[in-house]
């Protein structure tokens, strides 16, 4: 079986390796490919995007391959990711190729609540830095910080004029998935939700386990869901891995409002 390609849009200052660990739990239905900025990552040696509509063709020039194989294929973005991932979807849809099968939004209300995401971008830049000290030290630190300034800049952007149906970034034709942390202290599910009137092709919201970096503290619940969307099917149960182990004691629960919640 071809795997579904997931193409990931990176939040700020992050490159597309942000999204490895979740291709180590993809498994073999999915595959997770990382897309990147120019100026960062695999495409480092290109001067950074001026504007919202540069970074849109740059990562829909990563994304075209894909796109034009035939077959089903998604694009997610974490954070403020989440809104490039939207642009990068619409400008997808009006090519000469099929569009996505399935937007994922990750963590961070819609555009039209750009008060929301300017009261927490400062926090939200902070975070990113501290995650990545974690794990690549003070200068992955510090080339977070640095790049993610000017992603500030495009997330403001990308939010002006914002407010369907008038005006700024328009709804798409695409099922749209949206996943907030149980634990996210920036964004939560209540602003998450949002995202429902930016589709007019179906709208899931599902709460994860985990804060604003669900997707790397807890992989395995995430990418289940994400799989279960796209696949309809629920991997095969093995062993649990040292960050994961508190996942597999999780199933979802349906609310009244269609949410799928992961509880214990």
């Amino acid at each position: 079986m071809t795997p579904v390609s997931v193409l990931c849009v990176p939040y700020a200052g992050a490159t597309g390796l942000a999204y490895a660990r979740l291709s180590r739990r993809a498994g073999p239905e999915l595959r997770f490919t990382g897309l990147d900025l120019p100026g960062r990552g695999g495409l480092a040696d290109r001067p950074p995007p001026r504007d919202a509509a540069e970074a849109v063709a740059a990562l829909a020039a990563q994304a075209a391959p894909v796109a034009g194989a035939g077959v089903p294929y998604a694009v997610l973005g974490h954070s403020l990711g989440a809104l490039l991932a939207h642009r990068l979807t619409a400008a997808l849809s009006r090519g000469p190729q099929p569009p996505p099968s399935l937007l994922v939004v990750s963590c961070c209300p819609p555009p039209h609540l750009a008060d929301r995401l300017d009261a927490g971008a400062e926090e939200l830049l902070g975070a990113a830095a501290r995650e990545l000290r974690a794990t690549s030290g003070r200068a992955g630190a510090d080339r977070t910080w640095a790049a993610g300034r000017p992603d500030l800049e495009l997330g403001r952007e990308l939010t002006g004029g914002a407010g369907p149906p008038g005006g700024g970034p328009r709804p798409v034709d695409v099922p749209v998935l949206a996943l907030y942390g149980a634990d996210d202290p920036l964004f939560p599910g209540v602003a998450v939700r949002e995202w429902e009137c930016w589709t007019g092709a179906g709208f899931t919201a599902r709460e994860v386990p985990g804060g604003h970096f669900c997707f790397r503290e807890h992989a395995a619940a995430y990418v289940t869901t994400i799989r279960e969307a796209l696949c309809g099917s629920t991997p095969r149960p093995g062993p649990p891995t040292a960050d994961d182990r508190q996942t597999t004691r999780l199933k979802g629960v349906r609310t009244s409002r269609g949410d799928e919640v992961w509880r214990a």
